[in-house]
């Protein structure tokens, strides 16, 4: 088995990608934040076409269908809907030809389980996974080892007047070396259990903390471990952070059975959000656990010149899934969505990383000595 193909883990990380569960579903796309809402429109057109499923799929017997065709089928959807073939630079039909001779009418649920989970991690995508009643695989990097972070150090040794907020997702506060330097940690984009509604009320206290940091001359923006939630979380947030709107993103989406079926590009917009907003110098810091809507929060600051991006990459994790079911009633997600900047650049897979001048990693000893070396870089890339 690959070594990125992780066992035993919940899935239930609030990644920003929108699960569709089945048709029932479908509600959710047309309640999104309207900073999403267009790509969530041209969605529904694709649930029609590939996610109609079946009674008998809901509550399907994994001895009732043969290996072959279970393998078959999870190979042909993909083949079908999955929108990153190109970017990736992968040959569905090679895969195929990889996997398939191990294939047979008498082997065990579980050798077929892990055949198809090796060959989705072909995909390296971390919003593509294969759950069975006795095993879970994520196709990506999501839960490879965490980069050093430690926000309780961060609290302990550079940090003064802190303050939680958000039910815990913002902690924020001023450096004790430099007051006139703010300090704001965004843990993710979701919290507790998610409805339809795409914002939540924690995600209100943004404005409390905006006002707590509003007499520094700059700020220090971590979203470190942001594994991201909800897009109205996100766009409302990122909002006061925005002093000009701005394109910064443009995304396609698949529509049909050809790899190069995708639909017309859907630009996405940050606008300013709320009575105040923060457009001092900010720092922003990064690592490779930031992922899905903590990326499209990345993108958007991005686009504003106030804004530097220091730390390390991102996972690489945009596009918008899927959730699917095999006729044994195993679940899949597929990636049906193509994410660009406002350039055209990709960063599925690769990630977004910080121009060569700001990046910076942080190492175990370092943090383990109590250094944060990305967050001490911040400060000195904002003092400049």
């Amino acid at each position: 088995m690959k070594k990125n193909n992780i066992r035993h883990l919940q899935k239930s990380d609030g990644s920003c990608s929108k699960v569709l569960k089945y048709a029932g579903n479908l509600k959710a796309l047309c309640r999104c934040n309207r900073l999403f809402h267009a790509v969530h429109i041209v969605l529904i057109s694709i649930c029609l076409c590939f996610c109609t499923v079946s009674c008998s799929f809901l509550g399907g017997n994994e001895d009732d269908y043969t290996p072959g065709l279970i393998f078959e089928q999870l190979w042909n959807n993909y083949n079908k809907t999955y929108a990153l073939f190109d970017v990736k630079g992968i040959d569905w039909n090679a895969v195929h030809e990889k996997y398939a001779s191990s294939i047979s009418d008498t082997m065990s649920s579980r050798k077929l389980f892990d055949v198809c989970a090796d060959m989705l991690c072909e995909l390296d995508d971390s919003h593509v996974y294969l759950q069975a009643p006795f095993d879970y695989c994520n196709a990506g990097g999501r839960f490879t080892a965490a980069e050093p972070f430690s926000l309780s150090l961060i609290q302990s040794r550079y940090l003064e007047d802190i303050h939680t907020a958000g039910n815990g997702m913002f902690t924020y506060g001023h450096l004790k070396s430099d007051h006139s330097i703010g300090y704001v940690y965004i843990a993710g984009f979701s919290y507790g259990r998610t409805t339809l509604e795409q914002q939540q009320g924690w995600a209100e206290d943004i404005d409390t903390v905006i006002a707590a940091v509003s007499d520094t001359d700059s700020l220090i923006l971590d979203v470190r471990g942001n594994r991201g939630g909800l897009e109205g979380n996100v766009s409302y947030i990122a909002g006061r952070f925005t002093g000009k709107a701005a394109v910064y993103a443009v995304t396609r989406t698949k529509n049909g059975p050809s790899q190069t079926d995708f639909s017309g590009s859907v630009e996405l917009t940050i606008s300013p959000q709320g009575a105040v907003q923060y457009c001092k110098p900010v720092a922003l810091i990064t690592n490779k656990q930031t992922i899905s809507g903590g990326e499209y929060f990345v993108l958007a600051l991005r686009s504003q010149s106030n804004v530097i991006h220091t730390g390390s990459r991102t996972a690489g994790a945009f596009s918008l899934s899927l959730e699917r079911v095999l006729p044994n009633g195993w679940r899949y997600a597929v990636s049906v969505q193509k994410v660009t900047d406002a350039s055209g650049v990709c960063y599925e897979g690769s990630g977004i990383a910080p121009v060569a001048s700001y990046m910076c990693e942080n190492t175990e000893d370092g943090v383990a000595s109590g250094t944060d070396a990305q967050l001490e870089r911040a400060v000195s890339f904002l003092k400049q």
